[in-house]
This record gives structure tokens, C-alpha cells and sequence, in this order.
């Protein structure tokens, strides 16, 4: 049983890496969808290209909304799978604890940081669009 808590660890640090691909992807997609509409607005763009691009940066917001959940949420599904392991008996680590104290045992949203530079690349990418002064 005493394994079964570095077994929980080694699962954590190994979604970690898949969570750091979701961070560069999420990083990389704000920037895509700022990237269309500033191009967009450069070129001045019609009514139905503007929507569309809107359309798009929200739907990126969207998806990283839900990357950021999954994200948090793996973290809250490692945080109860100590907690369920405590229960049985085993006692566990004090990192182990402090752990499940941090991220609670409850599925949640995203980060509020991440929500944050989400919403402020949602804006990056439709102030150009919608707020450009040449228009």
C-alpha cells in the first residue's frame, strides 16, 4: 500500500507532460487567433470576415476554457485519489496531504490565472476587430 502513493505521484508527474502540451497549445492558439484578427484588421475587413474571426477566437477561448478545466481537474482527480487511498488506512505523506489540502478533491474550472490570460487573449483578438480607431 505504501507504493500505491508513489504510484499516484508517477501518474501525476506523467499527465504533467501532457499538461505542459495543453499550456504551449493554449499559448500558441491565443496568439493564432490574435495573429488572424490584427492581419484581419490591417486589411480592413468586412462585416462577415469579422464575425467569423470573432467566431474563431471565441472558439479558441472555448477550447482553452476546457483545457484549462481538464487541466485543473487532473490535478483535483490526483488530489482524490490520496484522499481515497487515506481512507483505506495508509498513511500518507506530508506532501501527500498538503497536496490534497492545495487542490481539493472537487472538480473544477480552470486556474482563475489562466482564466485571466484567457479572457485577455480573447480581447487581444477581438479589440483590433471591433475597436480599431482607422475604422
Amino acid at each position: 500500500e505504501e507504493n500505491m502513493e508513489s504510484e499516484i505521484w508517477s501518474t501525476l508527474h506523467t499527465a504533467r507532460i501532457a499538461n505542459a502540451g495543453f499550456f504551449i497549445f493554449t499559448m500558441f492558439s491565443i496568439w493564432v487567433a490574435a495573429r488572424f484578427s490584427s492581419v484581419a484588421a490591417e486589411k480592413g475587413l468586412n462585416m462577415v470576415g469579422k464575425i467569423i474571426c470573432s467566431l474563431f477566437a471565441l472558439g479558441v477561448f472555448a477550447g482553452n476554457f476546457t483545457i484549462g478545466g481538464t487541466i485543473m481537474n487532473s490535478y483535483t482527480g490526483h488530489a482524490k485519489a490520496f484522499a481515497m487511498l487515506q481512507e483505506t488506512g495508509v498513511e500518507l505523506s506530508p506532501m501527500a496531504v498538503d497536496f490534497i489540502a492545495y487542490f481539493g478533491t472537487e472538480a473544477s474550472g480552470p486556474n482563475p490565472i489562466m482564466l485571466l490570460v484567457g479572457v485577455c487573449g480573447l480581447l487581444i483578438a477581438l479589440a483590433p476587430l471591433w475597436f480599431n480607431p482607422n475604422n
